[in-house]
């Protein structure tokens, strides 16, 4: 009997101790799980790792109207933020055009980006009869059948919007140089013409467009 008592004894007294070694491990184990587990990046609502920085866009399409460019229609390459190139095409005073150019701007992260610009454009030869006034008038009407012109321009002015819609207002100077034919002048019964005329100089420019970047 008293055997009894002392094995009993001894096994409530050495349970605890095994609870005990096998309670120890798994805490141990759990605090060690804690510890090393990274924590979650945060993404917002529409899929992106919040904080993450806004790639900014690569290619971009600009239509506007000005002069002496006419109305107009680029492509834009973007190879960094602060720059971008533009190559297209144009509906000019005596009928169709190209361009190409370059504009840098400054803090083009911002909503309002100043920004300077220079490019150059031709105008092919066409007819500017159609305009008011100067198509009827008869000295003016032979040399206006057959106009085109050069020019290279130099603009400031600013970007207002996100970097991938904003209006675009720029104003400056160019430099044309415009060809036409030479005018007909009837004297005394004969007719005196010239072959061609040039004119070149500097003039106010201005343009005002519309930018969609991608």
């Amino acid at each position: 009997m008293l055997s009894l008592f002392a094995t009993t004894a001894v096994l409530l007294s050495s349970e605890p101790a095994e609870v005990k070694a096998e309670v120890e491990p798994v805490v141990q184990a759990e605090a060690a799980e804690l510890a090393v587990t990274p924590a979650a990046p945060l993404v917002t609502s529409e899929g992106e790792l919040a904080g993450a920085e806004e790639a900014h866009p690569f290619f971009g399409v600009q239509g506007d109207v000005g002069l002496p460019d006419g109305a107009g229609a680029s492509l834009l390459v973007m190879p960094v933020s602060w720059m971008r190139l533009h190559v297209g095409g144009l509906a000019t005073l005596s009928g169709s055009g190209a361009r190409a150019g370059v504009t840098l701007l400054a803090f083009p992260k911002s909503g309002v980006r100043p920004i300077l610009g220079v490019e150059g454009g031709y105008a092919f030869s066409g007819s500017a009869t159609w305009i008011p006034y100067l198509g009827t008038l008869p000295v003016l009407s032979h040399a206006l059948e057959q106009v085109s012109y050069g020019w290279g321009s130099a603009h400031v002015g600013f970007e207002l919007g996100s970097p991938h819609f904003a209006i675009v207002l720029r104003g400056g100077l160019s430099y044309v140089d415009l060809t036409f034919a030479g005018p007909r002048v009837d004297v005394g019964g004969a007719t005196l013409s010239a072959s061609s005329m040039t004119l070149r100089g500097v003039i106010p420019s201005a343009r005002a467009g519309l930018m969609i970047a991608f």
